[in-house]
């Protein structure tokens, strides 16, 4: 298990919309270099402080982990999400912050669309049964299946502190490896 990028080493950014703060912890460039093959794919941690307009990322699916509860609106639906539970949704729908129950963090994984993302190369398995290029995933650990525990891409964003890991850092997992018990963690795959 390798440390790629640590939450509290880097710096945060203002959204896109400027109405918060995010700390990327891979961009669309680097997901390239770590994940050839794949779509591009953006990994962030947003500050989530008030309510408020979520920015509007047109040819992006997401998926939206918070660490505590939220109530989302997308496109006029009210959507309560419970900490660590992931919702997905599109990057052009309009998405508002209504409620949250306390000022918390929430893990964002943005994948370009197929469509939208014509300079990926295709993985060679979807080429090859005539799909398009595979997509990274969010799971919490514990609804990973076998097969994506497997995958030959695979990384984990701790969700706790616990000895020996720090909050929101970026591991990267070789195929045979688990996390350590007791740490809370989201999985990429």
């Amino acid at each position: 298990m390798r440390v790629l990028t640590s939450f509290h080493e880097l710096s945060p950014v203002p959204w896109a919309n400027g109405a918060g703060e995010t700390t990327e912890l891979v961009s669309l460039a680097d997901s390239v270099a770590l994940t050839p093959g794949l779509r591009r794919w953006r990994l962030s941690i947003a500050a989530l402080e008030m309510p408020g307009r979520f920015s509007s990322l047109p040819g992006m699916a997401r998926s939206f982990l918070p660490t505590a509860e939220v109530v989302l609106e997308i496109d006029g639906r009210v959507h309560r999400v419970e900490p660590r539970q992931v919702l997905r949704f599109h990057g052009e729908q309009e998405v508002t912050l209504l409620e949250l129950s306390r000022p918390c963090h929430a893990v964002n994984l943005m994948v370009a669309d197929a469509d939208a993302d014509a300079d990926a190369d295709a993985d060679a398995d979807a080429v090859a049964s005539g799909g398009a290029a595979a997509a990274m995933r969010l799971s919490i650990d514990s609804d990973i299946d076998s097969d994506a525990a497997v995958g030959r891409h695979r990384f984990a964003v701790t969700l706790d502190e616990v000895p020996g890991y720090s909050r929101f850092q970026l591991l990267e997992l070789e195929a045979a490896e688990v996390l350590p018990a007791g740490l809370g963690a989201v999985i990429l795959h």
